[in-house]
């Protein structure tokens, strides 16, 4: 289905999440095709002197410092860090970072994970007021990469689940995801209800399995907030890498204010 991008001219927001957050979509910024307007990373092959203008034009926009960004290197792993202040400041250059996902209690910082298909997901304590992000393709599902995010959180805040909210970025939709069947022979039997086949094609779910590894390390469905846009169906909305390739990427984030 594709969104009307007028709804969405440049960032999307959960209102239901009462510290700030985001996602920001690929338009109002100053990079040239293919990675108009809005793209992010310095993992592409954009003008970085772009990315730059980019990232702080964001900043203004959201009204959040450009030094209180945290970014990640993501390389598709479990690998999951407690943010600090001391790993702010660093936003207008190459993260040094190395993994997928962060959290913190730390007011002041702003976490973020850069998309074009995968799924970004949240989580906020309202109660411990902390914060958490990761990024999840196929192997971050494999890997259970937003179960272990929400581990973290727990064990080192003494988090009630219960209590946990957890919000989705667009990305890519079931329908839309194939992949080989090499990979769809990595998955284990427990997870068949999220792969599929259609017209000799294998799909998988990569927002079910989030979902449902969510469910299992204790956060309720009516805590878990889906934006529900297909990256790969709205390319005039978001940056997606299976439909474009050559492409930007977007952020999902979330703050917590001093």
């Amino acid at each position: 289905m594709s969104v009307n991008y007028a709804y969405y001219p440049y960032y999307l927001s959960f209102d239901e999440i009462p510290v700030p957050n985001f996602c920001t979509t690929r338009h109002g910024g100053v990079s040239i095709w293919p990675y108009h307007s809005s793209n992010l990373s310095f993992n592409t092959e954009d003008n970085p002197e772009n990315i730059r203008k980019n990232r702080i034009i964001i900043s203004e926009r959201l009204g959040i410092p450009v030094d209180k960004f945290i970014y990640l290197n993501q390389i598709h792993t479990d690998k999951i860090y407690y943010a600090k202040i001391f790993h702010c400041g660093k936003a207008l250059e190459m993260p040094c970072i190395d993994g997928d996902g962060l959290f913190t209690d730390e007011k002041g910082i702003c976490l973020v994970v850069m998309l074009a298909d995968c799924v970004g997901v949240f989580v906020y304590d309202p109660e411990k007021n902390v914060i958490g992000i990761c990024h999840s393709g196929w192997r971050g599902c494999l890997l259970n990469v937003c179960g272990k995010l929400v581990e973290n959180i727990v064990e080192n805040f003494g988090s009630d689940k219960g209590n946990l909210i957890a919000g989705i970025s667009p990305s890519i939709c079931k329908n839309c995801y194939t992949v080989g069947c090499d990979i769809v022979q990595k998955f284990p039997d427990s997870y068949s209800p999220y792969v599929f086949q259609n017209k000799n094609m294998w799909h998988i779910d990569l927002k079910g399995i989030i979902t449902r590894q969510l469910n299992e390390k204790g956060i309720r469905n009516e805590n878990i907030l889906n934006l529900d846009i297909c990256t790969y169906e709205n390319t005039h909305i978001f940056y997606s890498h299976r439909a474009e390739k050559y492409t930007g990427r977007f952020i999902f984030g979330i703050y917590l204010p001093e």
